[in-house]
């Protein structure tokens, strides 16, 4: 049976996929997976994966382009099965695999499901959440977030010990999901330059920073590590007090799995997403958030004052994230995913 994977670019929607692809193990299964970044590694892998990679974030330009490659695709490989993880990008592949009466399947990792998936939601039988979804339970089906296999718990002191870090004092995880973030990046450095308190900083900055952070906190002598991209998270969440992050549904998941207190600013853009996944956590006690387009440095500031120097409040934090079970096994996930079923 031959079986498309569409996908966005970010690791929110080709993790989840390729969860499901190892699950299926088979040679007929394709990713379309136009990103930069994952789609060499994907076919470093093994696996096959059409999607050209466009450098041009341009809405009208991609539609057309995406159209007529959607159509190329479904017409060279005519698949039996197709699953969509959302974006835009993988919009027209889901659309054309309808127009042609192939079944298809959505799963929408957020507690919103984004513009792409709304808009395609009427054309399919099924759509899998990764939260739950209160409404129409035959059509809408709860099945969580995958882990990655690799993400294990580590004892605190043993993680900052191999990150060099000490292990007595606070330390505190920075990072803008998995293509890095400026605005969190240079609020975060606003922060340490005012900031008097004791703490030691693990920070992701993506490809474009990594230097220049590295620099700034030599130059302030600042016990810091600094990474453009980290593939082992587990160390860096295990490490970690507290974390200031993206707030996409790969992120919540992993952060409620180390139930680490987390102060989140989701990003602005995508249909505001993120912001409903913070709020959603938020209305349960469970992180602070800060919204971007609205954006104060003072309450930021304050935010972060207390949780270096408040235990009870990062328990309390702990305590409640750890109750949002989202976060599931890949081997749950998949077969929650009805794989035998439907798949």
């Amino acid at each position: 049976m031959r079986i498309i994977l569409a996908c966005d670019r970010s690791a929110g929607h080709i993790l989840p996929a390729k969860c499901l692809a190892s699950c299926l193990k088979g040679d007929n299964i394709y990713f379309f997976a136009p990103s930069y970044y994952f789609k060499p590694l994907l076919k470093k892998e093994g696996w096959k994966v059409f999607g050209t990679s466009l450098k041009l974030r341009n809405i009208v330009f991609e539609s057309i382009f995406r159209f007529w490659e959607a159509i190329y695709i479904i017409c060279r490989l005519r698949p039996h099965r197709v699953a969509g993880f959302g974006g835009r990008d993988a919009f027209f592949i889901i659309l054309w695999a309808r127009l042609l009466h192939i079944d298809a399947v959505l799963y929408e990792p957020n507690v919103m499901m984004g513009r792409a998936n709304r808009a395609l939601y009427p054309l399919v039988k099924i759509v899998y959440h990764g939260f739950p979804v209160p409404y129409a339970p035959d059509k809408n089906i709860a099945v969580g977030i995958p882990l990655r296999d690799s993400l294990r718990k580590i004892d605190k002191a043993m993680a900052r010990e191999n990150l060099g870090l000490e292990k007595s004092s606070v330390t505190i995880l920075c990072f803008g999901g998995s293509q890095g973030s400026e605005f969190i990046n240079n609020a975060f450095k606003k922060f340490v330059i005012a900031s008097k308190s004791d703490f030691q900083i693990i920070h992701v900055t993506g490809a474009k920073q990594k230097r220049h952070f590295s620099e700034f906190y030599d130059k302030i002598n600042k016990k810091a590590v600094c990474y453009d991209f980290c593939g082992e998270m587990d160390l860096l969440y295990s490490a970690a007090d507290f974390v200031i992050s993206r707030s996409g549904a790969l992120t919540v998941a992993e952060v409620s799995f180390y139930r680490l207190p987390a102060l989140f600013i989701p990003y602005p853009g995508a249909g505001a997403h993120q912001y409903a996944n913070a709020a959603y956590l938020e209305e349960r006690k469970a992180c602070f958030v800060f919204r971007q387009d609205s954006f104060l440095f003072d309450k930021f500031s304050e935010c972060i004052e207390n949780l270096i120097a408040d235990g009870d409040t990062r328990r309390g934090l702990s305590n409640n994230i750890g109750r949002i079970n989202v976060a599931v096994s890949s081997r749950d996930f998949c077969r929650k995913f009805m794989l035998q079923a439907y798949l």
